[in-house]
């Protein structure tokens, strides 16, 4: 799938590089059509240094840098939207204009694998995972307005490409960072030849990139799982023929590279600290508003399912009861019927009264029970009118049938 980038923000960074002049200078014309080259073209032997102020921080000395002797210079320190380190931003160009080099802002991207991580801020390019140089050239020179002609890839020289490194090695030395901000540092770098037309000349230009990226994939990061990007373009171009002996100057001369100051560097990391803790202030109050939200769904959760387990035991015991309850009047009844039908095989009754229960003969219908000096008898009758008190010593009751296991009729 083909990425393509903002192209207001590129178009705004090559307005503050200044990457064209709409009318050539008579010297330009004069030097593409090889009718000789001015003094202000031809190839600087010597540099000299050249400072860049931080607007933030009422224009205070930032850096310096060495740019070809003779030479023009604009520069500034800026930031971009979607980093947090301010890098300078300059163009350095020779007095007819044919030649220069220039440091882009610096372009940032991320990306979340946390759902719940929030938005990036504005500025950021819309990209979605880590990416190479040479890819990033690759996007970039689809952003050149005007049209481009890629010629091909050109060599890195090892010193950009060990201070890329560099910064990568710095970043995963850093043992002591929070587990919360701590990832995987890596650093690529590239370098495109490229043509392009400006009124009736060509011009040749070398696109040279650094890309760093940090990848988070431990969950202790949290909303920071993920991962940032940031790329930095500098670019030199010189009249067709002449920008291989211009490179070969800027690269033996590193003029990329730049020397802070001590005071620029104390109020930077001062300001850095001050927004580290803002931002890791904030990041805890998102964790502890995130935890606060899980506890409480947990204690709902948990209630619910107290809950749903007390009813589920109530349920259970009632069964449980239920089923002893129909056990045990099915065991009666199997019980009652056995001890009776034992009673009718042998010509028997079950009554109860003074004795307590007592099997007696089955041919009476009455059966009368009396106690005296702890000795129980009994007296029956088929007649309903007969009633041994009265009659017989004795205090005597009516006995009550029962089953022959005792149970109640």
């Amino acid at each position: 799938m083909r990425l393509r980038f903002s192209l207001r923000l590129v178009c705004v960074a090559l307005l503050l590089a200044g990457c064209s002049r709409d009318n050539p200078s008579s010297a330009e014309i004069n030097d593409q059509r090889g009718g000789g080259s001015s003094s202000g073209s031809a190839l600087p032997r010597t540099t000299t240094p050249a400072t860049v102020v931080d607007p933030s921080f009422n224009n205070m000395p930032a850096i310096t840098l060495n740019i070809p002797s003779g030479w023009k210079f604009d520069g500034i320190m800026m930031t971009s939207p979607c980093t947090t380190v301010p890098w300078p931003v300059f163009r350095a160009y020779s007095p007819d204009s044919l030649s220069e080099f220039r440091a882009m802002p610096v372009f940032g991207w991320r990306w979340a694998t946390n759902p719940r991580a929030p938005k990036p801020v504005g500025g950021c390019l819309p990209l979605t995972g880590k990416m190479s140089a040479a890819q990033f050239l690759a996007h970039y020179t689809e952003t050149i307005p005007n049209g481009v002609h890629v010629v091909g890839p050109m060599p890195v020289d090892a010193t950009y490409r060990n201070r890329a490194q560099g910064y990568a090695n710095s970043a995963n030395g850093a043992s002591n960072l929070n587990p919360v901000i701590r990832g995987v540092s890596t650093a690529d770098t590239a370098a495109l030849r490229i043509e392009t037309v400006n009124g009736s000349f060509v011009i040749e230009q070398r696109l040279r990139v650094e890309v760093e990226c940090l990848e988070r994939d431990s969950p202790a990061a949290g909303f920071l799982q993920g991962g940032t990007c940031w790329a930095r373009i500098d670019v030199t171009r010189a009249p067709k023929g002449k920008l291989d002996a211009l490179v070969a100057f800027i690269d033996s001369h590193d003029v990329i590279n730049n020397n802070a100051a001590p005071q620029w560097v104390s109020a930077l990391l001062a300001r850095q600290q001050r927004q580290g803790q803002a931002a890791m202030a904030a990041l805890t109050r998102q964790e502890a508003q995130g935890a606060a939200m899980l506890k409480q769904q947990h204690d709902q959760i948990m209630a619910t399912m107290q809950h749903n387990h007390e009813a589920f035991m109530a349920q259970q015991e009632a069964s449980f009861h239920s089923s002893m309850n129909a056990a045990n009047a099915a065991m009666n009844a199997r019980s009652t019927a056995a001890s009776d039908w034992v009673d009718y095989a042998l010509d028997q009754q079950t009554v109860v009264g003074q004795g307590g229960y007592a099997k007696v003969s089955s041919s009476y219908n009455q059966t009368w029970s009396s106690t005296v000096g702890g000795q129980t008898q009994w007296f029956q009758t088929n007649d309903p009118n007969t009633n041994p008190n009265g009659v017989l010593a004795g205090n005597w009751t009516q006995d009550t049938k029962v089953h022959g296991n005792g149970q109640p009729y």
